[in-house]
C-alpha cells in the first residue's frame, strides 16, 4: 500500500481536487501533456550535451584509428623531369661540362617507423576512446537526472498554484460574505478590511506560482530539446510518493556499488591507465629503434640536351632499410621527459581519490536525504491530517454559528498550507530517490 493510500478517504479526495483544477500558467496558443517515462526518453535522445558527447567518442575512435596507421607504409606516386647545364662532377672526383636530362616515372613506398613511440601511443588512444566513452555515459545519466528532476519540479510547481488558488477562492467567499455584513451593519468593517487585503495578497500570490510553473515548464522543455513556447503540463496531476529503492540504516552498499559503477570513476582510471602508459612509454620507448624503409620502382630515360627524353627508357629501383635511435630530448638519456610523465601519473592518481572522496560523500549526502524526506513526509502527512480535521470543526462550528468567519478562515488557510507543504515533500522525496540513484551508479 503506498503511503498516499494510508490518508483518509477525504484528504485523498481532497488532494486530487487540489491537483486536477489547475489553470494554465497563463493564456497559451499551445500546450502538451508529458509523463515521466515521456521525459526520461527525450532526455537521453535528443539532449545537445549527450549529442556532443556521442561526437567526441567518434573524434576520440578516429583519433586511434590514425595512430594504429602509422603501423602502415605510404605510398607516394611520382613523375619527375630534369635537366642539367654545364658544369656537372663525377663520381670520381673531376668535374666537366654536360648538358642532359631525364625522364624518371614510378612509385615510392615508405615506411618511418618509431616502433615504440607508435605501440604506446597506440595503447594511450584505446584509454582515451575508454574516457570519452564515460564522459558520454556520464552526460547520458546527468540529464536522466535533471529531467527526472524537473519533472517534479513542474508537479510541485502545480500543486502550488492549486493550493494557491484554493486560499484565494476560500479568502474570496469569506471576504464577499463579510463585505454583506459590513454593508447591512452585522458585521465589523474592521474585519472586512482585513478579508480583503487576504484576499489581494492571495491573488498576487496566484499569479507569481503561475510565473513559477511556467519557469518549470519552460526549463523542462530546455532539458528535453522541445520547443518552450509549449507550455508542458503533467499528464496525471497525481502526486505520490515513488517507492524506488530502499534507503536502509546504512550508505554503505550504495557507496560500493557507486564505486564499482559510477562511470565518472571508470574515466578517471582510464586517464590514470593512460598516464601510466605515458610514463612507461617515456623509458622504453627510447630503447626501441626506429625503423626506416624505403622502395622507389619505376622507370627512368634521357640523354644528352637535345635527345629525346625517354631515350634508353627501362627499369630503375632503389631500396633502403636502416635502424635509428634518437639521443637527446624526446629520446634516450632525457630525465625531463620522464619526470614529466611520472608527475603527470601521480596527478592522475591523485584526481581518482579525489573523485573516489567526493562520490562517497555524494552517496551519503543523497542517502541522509532520502531518509530525512522519508521522516518529514510521515510528519507532513500527520499535519496534512490534523489540518483537515481542524478545518472540518471548524466548518461546523461556523454553520452552528458558534465561530467568527477569521476563525473559520484560519483553518482553511492552515489546511491549504499543509496540502502544498505536502505534496512539496511528495516531489522533494522522489527527487531525492532519482539523486541517490545517481549517486550509486544506478
Amino acid at each position: 500500500m503506498s503511503p498516499a493510500s494510508r490518508l483518509p478517504a477525504r484528504i485523498a479526495g481532497g488532494l486530487a481536487l487540489l491537483l486536477a483544477h489547475v489553470a494554465p500558467a497563463q493564456p497559451s496558443a499551445a500546450t502538451a501533456p508529458i509523463d515521466l517515462p515521456t521525459a526520461l526518453r527525450l532526455a537521453g535522445s535528443a539532449n545537445l550535451e549527450v549529442r556532443l558527447a556521442q561526437e567526441k567518442i567518434a573524434e576520440a575512435r578516429a583519433a586511434s584509428d590514425l595512430v594504429r596507421n602509422r603501423f602502415l607504409p605510404w605510398i607516394t606516386p611520382s613523375l619527375s623531369i630534369r635537366r642539367h647545364e654545364e658544369n656537372v662532377q663525377a663520381v670520381n672526383g673531376p668535374v666537366f661540362s654536360a648538358d642532359k636530362q631525364s625522364l624518371a616515372a614510378g612509385l615510392a613506398v615508405q615506411a618511418q617507423l618509431e616502433l615504440g613511440e607508435v605501440y604506446f601511443q597506440n595503447l594511450i588512444s584505446r584509454q582515451q576512446v575508454r574516457a570519452t566513452e564515460a564522459v558520454a555515459a556520464v552526460r547520458q545519466r546527468e540529464m536522466t537526472l535533471r529531467a527526472a528532476t524537473g519533472y517534479f519540479e513542474l508537479l510541485r510547481a502545480r500543486a502550488a498554484v492549486a493550493a494557491a488558488e484554493e486560499s484565494a477562492a476560500i479568502l474570496d467567499r469569506h471576504a464577499r460574505q463579510a463585505a454583506v455584513l459590513g454593508e447591512t451593519g452585522l458585521g465589523f468593517r474592521g474585519d472586512v478590511a482585513r478579508l480583503a487585503a487576504a484576499r489581494d495578497r492571495a491573488t498576487l500570490t496566484v499569479a507569481r506560482l503561475q510565473g513559477e510553473q511556467r519557469i518549470a515548464a519552460a526549463r523542462l522543455a530546455e532539458t528535453l530539446r522541445l520547443d518552450p513556447a509549449v507550455d508542458l503540463t503533467p499528464a496525471d496531476p497525481t502526486l505520490e510518493p515513488l517507492r524506488l529503492l530502499d534507503p536502509g540504516d546504512s550508505p554503505a552498499p550504495f557507496i560500493a556499488t557507486a564505486l564499482a559503477r559510477r562511470p565518472e570513476l571508470d574515466e578517471a582510471t582510464a586517464r590514470r591507465e593512460a598516464a601510466r602508459l605515458a610514463r612507461r612509454g617515456a623509458e622504453v620507448a627510447p630503447l626501441v629503434p626506429a625503423i626506416g624503409a624505403q622502395a622507389a620502382l619505376g622507370g627512368l630515360g634521357g640523354g644528352p640536351a637535345g635527345s629525346r627524353l625517354t631515350r634508353d627508357w627501362g627499369f630503375s629501383g632503389d631500396f633502403a632499410l636502416g635502424l635509428s635511435w634518437r639521443v637527446g630530448p624526446g629520446g634516450l638519456f632525457d630525465p625531463h621527459r620522464e619526470r614529466e610523465a611520472s608527475a603527470r601519473e601521480r596527478q592522475a592518481g591523485i584526481a581518482q581519490e579525489i573523485l573516489q572522496d567526493a562520490v562517497r560523500r555524494q552517496v551519503v549526502e543523497q542517502h541522509v536525504r532520502v531518509r530525512s524526506l522519508a521522516r518529514q513526509l510521515d510528519l507532513a502527512r500527520t499535519a496534512l491530517a490534523s489540518a483537515d480535521t481542524t478545518a472540518r470543526l471548524s466548518r461546523q462550528r461556523r454553520e452552528s454559528g458558534v465561530s467568527a468567519a477569521l476563525e473559520d478562515l484560519q483553518a482553511e488557510e492552515e489546511l491549504v498550507r499543509a496540502r502544498r507543504d505536502y505534496v512539496g515533500v511528495i516531489a522533494e522525496y522522489n527527487q531525492a530517490q532519482y539523486a541517490l540513484r545517481f549517486a550509486a551508479g544506478e
